[in-house]
């Protein structure tokens, strides 16, 4: 995204329309069912931060330098750099975290997915694809380092897909993030999506 391209009313710098943005994250089952996300109401602003589980990683070559799309189930296709990785906490133990760069945007992935292991490292140009989740741990690190992405974020819609037999799943509206007790079994997928960062985490 250019400066130019915010052709919005105010939008005048990449970080202002980055504030507008939505970003379509899967909410993970075993967290929906441990109670592991905040349960907000659509409308209501949580904390919490976005993280791309790759599902592949090739070296970057006929494909433009940097390019950004995300889509409605939260998959993401990008091509940038991959960043010096950051360390978030010193005091009783490491915890590392390996970063994209794409143009000014600075993402958190993890490889942990990917069937084979893939060296990241910093300088490394690359294409990617994955889906944003929301990785708990990351909201309650102490750091004195910034984590990118981490923040606050209103909730702008959530909804879950239902497969129906023989035809296209349904997918369904929901008010808030589920608690618990209301996750459905028969559900195979629920997202959301953030607005925002409303503010940005040291």
């Amino acid at each position: 995204m250019t400066a130019d391209a915010c052709a919005h009313p105010g939008w005048t710098t990449r970080a202002q329309a980055r504030y507008r943005e939505v970003t379509t994250v899967r909410l993970q089952p075993q967290h929906l069912r441990a109670g592991g996300l905040p349960v907000v109401a659509v409308g209501e602003v949580l904390e919490v931060a976005p993280v791309l589980y790759l599902s592949e990683v090739d070296d970057l070559r006929c494909r433009p330098a940097r390019a950004w799309e995300a889509g409605p189930f939260g998959i993401v296709g990008a091509c940038g750099v991959v960043g010096e990785p950051r360390v978030l906490r010193e005091d009783g133990g490491a915890l590392g975290v390996e970063i994209l760069e794409v143009g000014d945007r600075e993402v958190v992935v993890n490889s942990a997915g990917l069937g084979d292991v893939e060296p990241l490292e910093p300088g490394r140009r690359v294409f990617v694809e994955g889906s944003f989740y929301l990785d708990v741990d990351l909201v309650a690190a102490e750091t004195s380092v910034p984590v990118p992405m981490r923040g606050r974020y209103r909730l702008a819609a959530v909804r879950r897909h239902r497969p129906v037999p023989g035809g296209s799943p349904r997918e369904e509206g929901l008010h808030r993030v589920p608690r618990p007790e209301d996750v459905d079994p028969e559900v195979f997928l629920h997202v959301a999506d953030l607005l925002g960062p409303v503010r940005t985490q040291p």
